[in-house]
């Protein structure tokens, strides 16, 4: 099988079919889509450079970044670096949007290169079932929960996001916050923005509140200048609030940044609660108070688990981990 004959078979030019099989962005979806079937329903392997593949198919570990502006992604990232550096594998690193599809990338990069394994940090790939399907090697989440899935090669790493959710919440209800705006993710597409906000639901439920998404819940992006222009929304929605439930610090700071342009101090007038413990957030003014994400042990158990499935054959494993918590200076007590 090769080139001419995909393009033969699903009526394309040759030149069209080359684009689709480098990623080319000038293609289609609907013509992706046709090309991709014949290259799948073949297992047809690009054979750029048949030595490299080889080595490829041996060791190549591929790591499929969901987020371009995740200081968190980007630390668990190094971590993972860190940790295979010493080891035998080699590491290939694709850095996608919050808006794309990890999955059909995966597959894509799966035919093409035939890696052993890949390790997933944000996004659910889960939640592309027929994409999933076709990924015959071991594959690990690190930092989203999948134990909800069927797939016997998908394990999963995370932070309890509901229970920390709830715990966050929680401590800005002791002090005295009842009317609290939420800055978070899509929770139509985002298992873990659902996931926290679940969390928030149940603790502001537990205390008889009830709580208007419409009015209090803004949806960002999660980076500095989503939460930068998604405070502003917030506030004109409800003026009233009293504190912020921001689903990652680079929100909470970025909304700190625009209220204190705004002439809203942090926490006087408003306050803060952050989620992931980035070590930034401690050096802002006013320090901010957050859910710290345990960075090495989400890694050190997401590769030994990737790593025991490849060597072992294993099935897979799904687990939570404990998460701490930092008492800043962006939380005031109200009566």
């Amino acid at each position: 099988m090769t080139i001419k004959d995909i393009a033969k078979e699903c009526g394309c030019a040759i030149g069209t079919v080359s684009r689709v099989l480098n990623n080319h962005p000038d293609v289609s979806e609907k013509t992706r889509e046709k090309v991709l079937a014949v290259v799948n329903k073949h297992n047809f392997v690009l054979n750029v450079n048949a030595k490299q593949l080889k080595a490829q198919e041996r060791k190549n570990i591929v790591v499929i970044v969901k987020g371009t502006h995740s200081p968190l992604l980007t630390s668990l990232l190094e971590e993972i670096q860190h940790k295979l550096e010493p080891l035998t594998y080699t590491v290939e690193v694709v850095v996608l949007d919050e808006n794309d599809n990890e999955t059909a990338n995966a597959v894509r990069i799966y035919f093409e290169q035939k890696p052993i394994g890949f390790v997933f940090l944000g996004g659910s790939p889960d939640q592309y079932p027929d994409d999933m399907e076709k990924i015959k090697v071991p594959c690990v989440l690190i930092s989203n929960n999948a134990e909800n899935t069927t797939y016997q090669n998908l394990s999963s790493i995370a932070t309890d996001n509901v229970d920390s959710s709830f715990f966050a919440t929680q401590y800005l209800l002791k002090n005295g916050h009842t009317n609290i705006g939420v800055i978070g993710g899509n929770i139509e597409t985002s298992f873990v923005s659902k996931s926290r906000y679940d969390g928030f639901l149940n603790a502001i439920h537990e205390a008889g509140i009830n709580f208007d998404f419409n009015k209090s819940y803004v949806c960002s992006k999660y980076s500095l200048q989503g939460g930068f222009e998604a405070v502003e929304k917030l506030i004109k929605k409800n003026p009233d609030i009293t504190a912020i439930f921001a689903m990652s610090d680079v929100m909470a700071i970025g909304a700190t940044r625009k209220l204190s342009d705004m002439g809203i101090k942090v926490p006087d007038q408003i306050s803060i609660m952050g989620f992931d413990g980035l070590e930034l957030s401690s050096y802002i003014r006013p320090r901010l108070t957050t859910i710290l994400q345990l960075k090495e042990e989400l890694v050190e158990q997401g590769i030994s688990i990737l790593l025991d499935n490849i060597e072992r054959n294993g099935n897979a494993v799904h687990k939570l981990v404990r998460f701490d918590f930092i008492e800043g200076e962006s939380v005031k007590k109200i009566n």
